[in-house]
């Protein structure tokens, strides 16, 4: 009897840690590291609210003017309406008239993207493309080209196409891109 008491106590705390205890410390350890997870989470959201602050403080130092003009250098979407209507303003100043207006391709592919990336296509800025033509003067072509380079709005001429008509006009053609964040 003197040697059953000692090892039933011995295999009960066993049996005790198998059964209970190390189970229990097991699920306290994954519990400390979800924690440690939660706490890193919390730490990098208050990093990213103090970031987010001082952008808007910084965004507040602007005048509503130039936000606007930012906005309308690289607009935040995707406008056709707006693009044609703005290059179409450019033209009407030099008495030209945009014609055969077609939208080329949007960069929107939902290829490669990472976890740092701005925009459905994994990059901050969208391009679009736009072909038009228009008949003018080589002066008249020179000053649209001239007012399209200074306009607010960013655009890249790609190809220019020239064709001439009789009494000095010529049929231009263009194909521009225009761009805008994510």
């Amino acid at each position: 009897m003197r040697i059953f008491i000692p090892v039933l106590l011995i295999a009960t705390a066993i049996g005790l840690f198998v059964m209970y205890i190390n189970p229990a410390y097991q699920s306290v350890q994954g519990l400390r590291a979800r924690v440690a997870a939660f706490d890193d989470a919390l730490t990098k959201t208050n990093a990213l609210r103090k970031q987010r602050d001082d952008l808007l403080s910084k965004r507040r130092t602007f005048s509503t003017d130039d936000l606007q003009k930012l906005e309308h250098m690289l607009p935040d979407n995707v406008d056709n309406i707006r693009l044609v209507i703005d290059i179409n303003s450019v033209a009407t100043r030099h008495g030209l008239t945009l014609k055969g207006v077609s939208l080329g391709t949007i960069s929107d592919s939902k290829v490669a993207r990472n976890s740092l990336s701005i925009g459905s296509s994994g990059d901050a800025v969208g391009s679009v493309s736009l072909s038009f033509t228009i008949s003018a003067t080589y002066d008249d072509f020179l000053a649209f080209l001239q007012d399209l380079e200074h306009s607010l709005r960013v655009v890249d001429v790609e190809k220019i196409g020239l064709k001439a008509s009789p009494g000095g006009v010529y049929d231009i053609s263009f194909s521009i891109r225009t761009y805008w964040l994510h």
